[in-house]
């Protein structure tokens, strides 16, 4: 977690269940016996999940020293490890499933081409979500609001006893959007394992661009319409015709857009 993410944007974003239940899935499928790494804890709730399906060791790694040290107390006498560390330069400690949630509106400008390098300098590969697709697309006729009622009926029940167990209410503030929109002129512009940014040429013709993020063969969508955690309106695609060379460049890769 970013030191400048509120902690309530970090606890709202997980009542995004289009995004958190493919989260919730692949760990409580995948955890039992296995090193987990948690790349970005903010909360802890993929910590705290992981060791309750049986993680053999978690290492909950999160810059934010504030975050740190809840989560240092949280965890205290329990399998896991809590690393105040940055995943997008320091080494990171050996594991067999690398767990990270590093996307912004637009998919690429929280810092997920920077983390993925840091990886593949280590011979880290098994990271999860592990494929990507961008979809360019034109977006119109959109209607946002914030959600201030939360429909929580597709919440899972191991979300909601993490929230009660953290004394934090289900209550959404400002960081939720139901939406409508009409969508037209969709273009998958990169359809691969996550890695293969790192030498991707963008090119897209849209006014948005959407991303959908896949454990595998299972895929939750930025554009989803109902309490999302993603602001449509800062799926535009100009941002990452901006981004990206610069992202390229300070990692020194070839990257051209068009």
């Amino acid at each position: 977690m970013n030191a400048s993410v509120p902690d309530m944007y970090v606890w709202e974003m997980l009542l995004d269940s289009n995004r958190s239940n493919a989260y919730i899935k692949y760990i409580k499928q995948n955890a039992k016996d296995k090193v987990i790494v948690d790349c970005g804890a903010g909360s802890g709730f993929f910590t705290w999940l992981s060791l309750k399906y049986g993680a053999s060791k978690v290492y909950s790694c999160e810059i934010n020293f504030q975050s740190y040290n809840i989560l240092r107390n949280k965890f205290k006498n329990t399998k896991a490890e809590i690393l105040n560390i940055d995943i997008f330069n320091d080494t990171l400690p050996k594991g067999d499933i690398y767990i990270h949630e590093i996307f912004g509106h637009c998919a690429l400008t929280e810092g997920i081409l920077f983390f993925l390098d840091n990886c593949q300098k280590q011979q880290i590969h098994n990271v999860f979500p592990n494929n990507l697709k961008l979809i360019s697309c034109n977006i119109d006729h959109l209607q946002q609001k914030v959600v201030t009622d939360l429909d929580d009926n597709d919440l899972d029940t191991d979300l909601r006893e993490y929230f009660k167990t953290n004394n934090k209410e289900l209550n959404p503030n400002k960081y939720l959007y139901n939406t409508d929109y009409t969508i037209s002129n969709k273009e998958t512009i990169f359809d691969s394992n996550i890695f293969d940014l790192l030498d991707f040429n963008f090119t897209a013709k849209g006014t948005h661009t959407y991303f959908e993020a896949g454990f595998d063969d299972e895929y939750y969508s930025s554009l989803a319409k109902k309490q999302n955690s993603w602001d449509i309106k800062k799926q535009v695609t100009h941002p990452y015709i901006a981004y990206i060379p610069y992202a390229k460049s300070m990692l020194n890769r070839n990257v051209k857009t068009l």
